[in-house]
């Protein structure tokens, strides 16, 4: 169980374990649970950062903020925090007015609209312009435990992965799920600009995403 501590002056008001956050319910109403516990032993990781990394903790209510060292893990669906690097991990509960800002992409909870129906979860935000939006959601790959079946095999433990799941959104449309390759992005463009974007670009990474879509908003 993660240990209680308070966030300095920013969330003073918050005040939570790990075992408390499914009892949380956010701002908008709507109610948001942990998933599963990470198991105790495992192989792999539970986590979409390979370590914990610098950010920012972002109330958009109060516009204040708190550094700390964050990471996601997808098994719980959880925003793990450190003030310090060496602290125990803590949590916070799952309000959609608070943003984890890590580098290139920032934590939001919500409730979206895909075309995959309505999905309530953390999102990792990578573009939000007014004509195109970039998002991912990390989502867990659990191998369950093997217990042995003979004497000459051992028990194998749960073996745990995060998968990114991409969703763009464009001219307020819904979010649709797409590939990072460069067939699936065509489709969402039918201009003449784009095409020809797209003949003198190589679309591989997130941040080639990031750059199209910027492209998009000044161009098009």
């Amino acid at each position: 169980m993660k240990n209680y501590f308070t966030l300095l002056v920013l969330f003073l008001s918050f005040l939570v374990s790990n075992a408390q956050i499914s009892e949380n319910v956010s701002m908008t109403g709507m109610q948001i649970y942990t998933k599963d516990k990470t198991p105790k032993e495992y192989t792999g990781s539970p986590y979409a950062e390979k370590d914990f990394k610098r950010g920012i903790i972002y109330d958009m209510n109060k516009d204040k903020s708190q550094p700390a060292f964050l990471r996601y893990n997808a098994v719980e669906d959880v925003v793990e925090i450190r003030l310090k690097k060496n602290d125990e991990s803590s949590v916070l509960p799952k309000f959609t007015h608070i943003l984890y800002k890590m580098g290139d992409y920032t934590y939001f909870i919500d409730n979206l609209k895909t075309d995959n129906g309505y999905i309530e979860a953390y999102f990792a935000r990578f573009y939000d312009g007014e004509k195109a939006k970039f998002i991912a959601r990390p989502v867990a790959d659990i191998t369950e435990a093997q217990v042995a079946k003979t004497g000459y095999e051992k028990d194998k433990p749960a073996d745990l992965g995060v998968d990114m799941v991409y969703y763009i959104s464009i001219d307020g449309g819904e979010f649709k799920e797409v590939r990072l390759k460069e067939r699936d992005l065509e489709d969402f463009f039918s201009s003449k600009k784009m095409e020809d974007y797209f003949d003198k670009n190589k679309i591989k990474t997130e941040g080639d995403v990031v750059k199209l879509l910027e492209y998009y908003e000044k161009n098009i």
